[in-house]
């Protein structure tokens, strides 16, 4: 026989036994991965406590493991203090098996699943999220196990799981609104929801230090508003009042306090003292006015405290219109308010300038905010505005007198 038959013949034998090598080799690693996966929910499922996740470059892996006195540690993973580190080595194989698993186990929808399935749901899913929390399956996954049979426990669990979450993904949406679907049903059996309440507020907190401008974190906060009695209304205006001075620039913060205003005078309007408590409610809106200004004075060049303030004077010119309409004295307070306010405009585009720009920032921010309101003294404010804007002269005196 020729040399060309030998060398095709061998390579036909080659060619039937490269599909069975390569199933070989993908069953092996499939097996390795689902091997890491096991050793990953062994690792979440002995410490339930666990409040940090980090994934860890290779060589600051293995600097983690030299230095580590702790023998319980694995080549991929450490785990102590309730602190967990991953290796990002392996993490498409960990994510490729949480993926699987979590496929596998939720192959036939039920409504009520058994305790088996149940458990397998909400394992494989902890894994998965964790790995990746955008998954809005996995999300669903656990709500229909948990919509089942209510668990207090369960839904505190499901609470830990999303904060551990936050801690290295502050801003993922999905673990936010998955957040307020468990608070929402305990809500609904749970007594103590201001003990519950403090908690959520400090953990955005937390949340807004690690994460500058997290509007996810306070729009939640936001939400837990309707769930407040009203001297925790008072309370988060009092601890939200020093991290907005620290953070000046950080429009959430203040958005959050104009909504605990409004939610503070929507329940003096709902109680039966409602005219004390309205009292007492517009001295507060005033003393946020007269803190409002302090900020802008020192701090110059802040949009946000210039958008603070809009919303402020703009609702405090319409009470002040309202009492107008029921008052028998001559005088207008709303003409005084706004007089005032054009004086503190005044003040701030006549600010001298520094190197920083912060100034200009200051006067383009004072001439957007006052032009919108509802300004009496024309001959004032036609002043203002051409001495910011000289080149503009002619089209103010047109806007003003239209």
């Amino acid at each position: 026989m020729s040399l060309s038959y030998w060398f095709e013949e061998s390579r036909k034998q080659q060619d039937q036994e490269r599909p069975r090598m390569e199933s070989k080799e993908a069953a092996a690693a499939a097996q390795a991965e689902e091997d890491l996966l096991r050793d990953f929910e062994r690792i979440l499922h002995d410490d339930p406590l666990i409040d940090e996740v980090g994934f860890l470059h290779p060589t600051q892996f293995h600097s983690l493991l030299v230095d580590s006195t702790d023998k319980s540690t694995s080549q991929y993973f450490w785990c102590v203090d309730h602190k967990l580190a991953v290796s990002s080595s392996i993490l498409p194989d960990l994510y490729r098996a949480a993926r699987r698993a979590h496929s596998n186990a939720t192959l036939n929808p039920s409504s009520s699943p058994s305790a088996s399935d149940a458990a397998l749901i909400m394992t494989h899913s902890k894994a998965l999220l964790i790995l990746c929390a955008d998954l809005l399956t996995a999300w669903n996954s656990r709500k229909m196990v948990l919509s089942t049979n209510f668990n207090l426990s369960h839904l505190k669990d499901e609470l830990r799981l999303c904060a551990l979450i936050l801690s290295y993904s502050p801003k993922n949406e999905s673990t936010w609104s998955h957040r307020r679907w468990v608070i929402k049903n305990l809500a609904q059996h749970l007594q103590d929801m201001p003990e519950l309440i403090d908690k959520e507020s400090l953990l955005v907190k937390d949340m807004a230090e690690k994460s500058k401008m997290n509007y996810r974190a306070w729009r939640h906060r936001c939400w837990l508003i309707p769930y407040m009695k009203t001297k925790q209304v008072l309370d988060e205006l009092n601890k939200s009042k020093k991290w907005a001075e620290l953070h000046v620039a950080d429009n959430c913060s203040f958005h959050y306090r104009r909504s605990l205003l409004l939610a503070l005078l929507d329940g003096a309007a709902n109680r039966e003292d409602s005219l004390i408590c309205q009292s007492e409610a517009y001295l507060m809106w005033k003393e946020e006015l007269r803190w409002n200004e302090t900020l802008i004075r020192r701090y110059q060049g802040r949009e946000s405290l210039w958008n603070h303030r809009r919303f402020l004077s703009q609702w405090w010119v319409q009470h002040l219109l309202s009492c107008e309409e029921t008052s028998l004295s001559n005088e207008s307070l709303a003409d005084l308010f706004l007089s005032q306010e054009i004086h503190l405009l005044s003040d701030c585009l006549g600010a001298p300038g520094d190197e920083f720009g912060e100034t200009r920032v200051q006067q383009d921010a004072a001439v957007k905010g006052k032009v919108e309101e509802r300004l009496k003294s024309v001959g004032s404010l036609k002043e203002v505005l051409a001495r910011a804007c000289p080149e503009k002269s002619r089209l103010w005196t047109h806007l003003l007198h239209c």
